[in-house]
């Protein structure tokens, strides 16, 4: 492994390093929202990595949708990832 490779693995912003941010925080709290991804999972656009999720590991996230506050105090509607148990199936809802 050289250094440009060790540091990709340390302080990525790759999709992979991406998603495996987003596994960490689901498997540690169980959901998280948009706003939340954004300002602290530093993920611009959650919904691509966890389609990944979802559709090439098999995770079974919900998506809800709620309102909540920015880190700058603002409301806004976002959608709450929530961790369910089983594996993701395409085109029904799994939301046990």
């Amino acid at each position: 492994m050289n250094d440009k490779t060790k540091s990709l693995e340390l302080d990525s912003n790759s999709s992979q390093q991406q998603r495996q941010r987003i596994r960490n925080h689901l498997n540690q709290f169980g959901s998280f929202t948009t706003a939340y991804a954004r300002d602290y999972l530093d993920i611009p656009s959650p919904a691509p990595r966890v389609f990944e999720l979802r559709h090439n590991e098999g995770l079974n996230i919900q998506s809800v949708w709620t309102t909540d506050t920015t880190a700058q105090g603002y409301k806004h509607r976002f959608v709450n990832y929530i961790l369910k148990s089983g594996v993701y199936n395409k085109g029904v809802a799994n939301d046990e």
